[in-house]
């Protein structure tokens, strides 16, 4: 797909967007080559200077960092709460045991059962 200035325009928009998010979160956020068509975010992550660029991704624009981490460009506020630590956290299904309920929920109720039996 040929660059145009129409695709350097989106990625400015979209980073500039980024800026002021991560500018609300109290973080720094510069973006270099601002004028040209592939501008670059610059913002700090634990101490470290990291990279942000915009890319399009067939008919969709993505928000890249730091290899492998990427956030939707429509959404500039997850990916500045992402940048600015915000972990997501899922808890694995079989980490819930279920509880038994019924009559054997009650305590003691094992003690019960293995006396009848």
């Amino acid at each position: 797909m040929p660059f145009s200035t129409h695709t350097g325009a989106t990625r400015r928009s979209l980073l500039a967007s980024l800026a002021a998010e991560l500018r609300k979160l109290g973080a720094p956020a510069l973006i270099a080559l601002a004028e040209s068509d592939h501008p670059v975010l610059y913002t700090v992550r634990g101490g470290r200077r990291v990279a942000v660029v915009a890319v399009q991704v067939g008919e969709r624009w993505c928000l890249l960092w730091g290899g492998h981490e990427h956030a939707p460009a429509e959404r500039p506020d997850l990916a500045a709460r992402f940048l600015c630590g915000a972990r997501a956290t899922v808890t694995a299904l079989l980490d819930r045991r279920p509880r038994a309920r019924g009559p054997r929920a009650e305590p003691g109720a094992g003690a019960r059962l293995s006396a009848v039996a």
